[in-house]
């Protein structure tokens, strides 16, 4: 089976949205953080189901999260998962 990789830059995405997002709404906040999570995993048994970057190994999932939902972006290596970062759809983008 698969295993699942977070690298820490990815983990610190995660921390950054829920110290965001828990001065407002701290149940808000941990809802998104689960629902990011919960996505991630979806991917050990459908790891093609994000889009294919051109030229490029990595994938995006978008998981849709309020209004306007955030993004998963990773790599497939070998057995593994493995998640780089995450980012929220509109304002993070590049």
């Amino acid at each position: 089976m698969p295993r699942l990789i977070w690298l820490p830059a990815a983990r610190d995405d995660i921390a950054r949205f829920r110290r965001f997002i828990e001065p407002d709404n701290p149940e808000a906040a941990g809802r998104a953080a689960a629902r990011l999570k919960k996505a991630a995993n979806l991917l050990l048994t459908h790891p093609g189901v994000g889009k294919r970057l051109e030229g490029r190994q990595d994938r995006e999932l978008f998981v849709p999260l309020g209004k306007h939902g955030y993004i998963i972006r990773y790599r497939l290596d070998g057995e593994a998962v493995v998640i780089l970062r995450v980012r929220h759809a509109v304002k993070d983008k590049p």
